[in-house]
């Protein structure tokens, strides 16, 4: 697992270095924020391994509140209709609210995933990103879809977040629990989501890109 936990990490750093490179194509764009979490991202996983090793818990917890509050607020400033974004408002006050009383009351510190909030997460932002393609759907931007860095975000992120909500649900309907299983499948749900972020930094260009600051 800790090869898999290295490979996983040396992909997010080829990803930052693209998203450095192509910088300047999308500096004047809300997509300009996906570089900014991806940097907390590498930056948090170097800090674990040089300084803490397997004492981790609380960085995990950490980290999955930032995850999903940060898509849902990016999403939230995405979309342009007013009632979408009223719900994604409601779901990031639900998922924080839970998160709270996962970390401090249900499963506590002690864990290393926190996999209720991680689960709530999941199905809420697997609605956000919906709402963004429905609304993707009815603009031009439909016409060259592949083109779109937006589009490649939020592929990346529906494919890593149905795949985790799926597989937990079955493992709750067939009662079996695999630690190794499920990290196979965080590492390989989470290289497709970073792949796909790195292809819409390539796919950046300022005279295309939409939803300016």
């Amino acid at each position: 697992m800790d090869a898999l936990d290295s490979y996983s990490y040396y992909l997010e750093i080829i990803t930052l270095i693209i998203g450095l490179i192509r910088y300047k194509e999308y500096r004047n764009f809300k997509f300009k924020y996906i570089l900014y979490f991806l940097a907390y991202v590498v930056l948090n996983n170097w800090f674990i391994d040089t300084y803490l090793g397997s004492a981790t818990q609380f960085f995990h917890a950490i980290y999955t509140l930032i995850y999903f509050v940060f898509f849902l607020l990016w999403y939230q400033s995405l979309l342009t209709n007013k009632h979408r974004k009223r719900i994604v408002n409601i779901f990031l006050i639900i998922f924080i609210v839970f998160w709270i009383y996962d970390v401090f009351l249900l499963e506590g510190f002690q864990q290393i995933f926190t996999r209720y909030s991680f689960s709530l997460g999941t199905f809420l932002l697997i609605i956000a990103v919906v709402f963004y393609f429905i609304e993707m759907l009815k603009r031009n931007v439909v016409l060259n879809i592949t083109r779109s860095p937006y589009f490649w975000v939020s592929f990346g992120i529906l494919v890593y977040c149905a795949t985790y909500f799926a597989f937990y649900i079955s493992s709750l309907i067939l009662s079996s629990d695999n630690p190794v299983i499920l990290s196979v499948l965080l590492f390989l749900i989470h290289s497709i989501q970073f792949c796909c972020f790195a292809i819409a930094f390539i796919r950046a260009d300022r005279k295309k890109l939409e939803h300016p600051l």
